[in-house]
């Protein structure tokens, strides 16, 4: 007669599973809560800062990339979005406007990040200092 098989591995795998599914929704959540409208716009481009604006006011901006390509980048309405890039798959156009810290937007094609930062003299912990 064959043993028969036992129920532990299943449980051991279903556990697993739950405890990294918890561990996944309390990431979330704790970065969900470092979220708050910001007052400042760092543009970066290719790890170099290249602008640092206030989100007040309207504006329109363009950066090129070293490779030809290029962003439009929007302030309006205390939010900043982009508005055009040459990139081929548009994932910055399409992510949207924005005033929230710790949501950037990012054209990895051009080397260029948009964050909302803090507005100069407020404090702001960001995920890495809390």
């Amino acid at each position: 007669m064959s043993p028969q098989p036992t129920a532990k591995p299943l449980k051991f795998w279903l556990l697993l599973i739950g405890l990294i599914a918890a561990l996944c929704i309390a990431g979330i959540v704790v970065l969900s809560l470092h979220r708050q409208p910001g007052g400042m716009v760092r543009i970066t481009q290719n790890g170099q800062q290249v602008g640092l604006y206030s989100l007040q006011g309207s504006r329109t901006l363009r950066f090129k990339s070293a490779s030809g390509g290029y962003n439009l980048v929007v302030i309006e309405d205390g939010t900043v979005r982009i508005s055009q890039a040459s990139c081929p798959d548009q994932i910055c156009v399409r992510k949207g406007p924005t005033n929230q810290t710790a949501d950037p937007i990012a054209c990895l094609p051009n080397g260029l990040i948009v964050e909302v930062i803090a507005a100069e003299g407020t404090s702001q912990l960001d995920g890495v200092s809390s």
